[in-house]
C-alpha cells in the first residue's frame, strides 16, 4: 500500500472550506448576505487579509458573488455545481498540449486585464512575494498563476487555472524538483510581473508567451522520458 505525504493546510485554505462546509449543510443558504469583512474576521478570528484569501477562493469556485458597494453573497448551489462540472470535464477531454496552447491564449488576456483591473498596491504585493529571499516561501509555479489570475479579476480565468494545474499536477511536481529550471522560472515570472506593473501589456504578453513556451519544452522533456496519461 502506498501513502501520500500529507501537505499542510493553509489557514485560508481551511476557512474556505469552513464556509462551503456550512452553505451545504444549509447553514448558509442562496441568497444570503455575508458579514462585511470586519465583522467576518472577527467572527473567524482571523485577520482581514486572510479573510480575502478565503473569499477569493470561494469566489472563483462559485460558491459566492461578490457585487460592489453592496456586498457578498452566496450563490445557488445549481449554479455553481453546473459551472465547475461543465468546465472540468471540457478539461478532462483535452490533451495536455491542447491545454497548453489554450492557456497561451487565455494567460495573454491574464495579463491585459490584470493590467486593466488592478491597483499598482495588489502588483506590487505579488512582485514582493517574488524577491523574498526564503525559497520555502516563494511561490511555485501553480501559486504565481492563481495570484496572477486573480488580478484580472475574471472568475472564469481563475478557475482555468485551478483546474488546469490539477489536471497536469503530476508533471508539475516533477518540474518542481529541477532547481536550475525553479530559477529560472522565478526569473520569468518577475519579468511578467514588472511589465504589469509598467502598464505595458505589449511586453506583458512577449514575457507571458516566453515563459509558457519555457513551460512547453519543460513539460516535453518530463514527457519524453516517463509515460503520464493526464486523462
Amino acid at each position: 500500500m502506498q501513502f501520500k505525504a500529507i501537505k499542510p493546510v493553509k489557514l485560508y485554505d481551511q476557512v474556505a472550506q469552513d464556509i462551503i462546509a456550512m452553505i451545504e449543510k444549509g447553514e448558509l443558504k442562496p441568497g444570503d448576505k455575508l458579514p462585511t469583512e470586519m465583522v467576518l474576521a472577527s467572527k473567524l478570528g482571523i485577520s482581514r487579509g486572510m479573510l480575502r484569501e478565503a473569499l477569493t477562493i470561494l469566489q472563483y469556485k462559485g460558491y459566492i458573488s461578490r457585487k460592489p458597494k453592496d456586498g457578498t453573497y452566496i450563490r445557488e448551489l445549481s449554479e455553481i455545481n453546473s459551472i465547475n462540472d461543465s468546465l472540468i470535464n471540457s478539461f478532462k477531454k483535452a490533451s495536455y498540449r491542447e491545454l497548453l496552447e489554450m492557456r497561451e491564449a487565455l494567460e495573454q488576456k491574464i495579463v491585459e486585464l490584470a493590467i486593466k483591473n488592478s491597483s499598482d498596491e495588489e502588483i506590487q504585493q505579488l512582485l514582493d512575494s517574488l524577491n523574498t529571499s526564503d525559497e520555502k516561501e516563494s511561490l511555485l509555479d501553480y501559486d504565481f498563476h492563481l495570484r496572477l489570475a486573480e488580478l484580472s479579476k475574471n472568475i472564469l480565468l481563475i478557475n482555468f487555472i485551478d483546474i488546469y494545474y490539477d489536471l497536469i499536477r503530476e508533471l508539475g511536481e516533477n518540474s518542481s524538483k529541477n532547481k536550475n529550471r525553479k530559477i529560472k522560472v522565478l526569473e520569468e515570472h518577475k519579468r511578467i510581473v514588472l511589465a504589469i506593473l509598467l502598464r505595458n501589456e505589449e511586453m506583458a504578453k512577449e514575457e507571458i508567451l516566453n515563459h509558457l513556451n519555457m513551460v512547453r519544452k519543460s513539460i516535453d522533456s518530463i514527457t519524453m522520458n516517463k509515460n503520464i496519461d493526464l486523462k
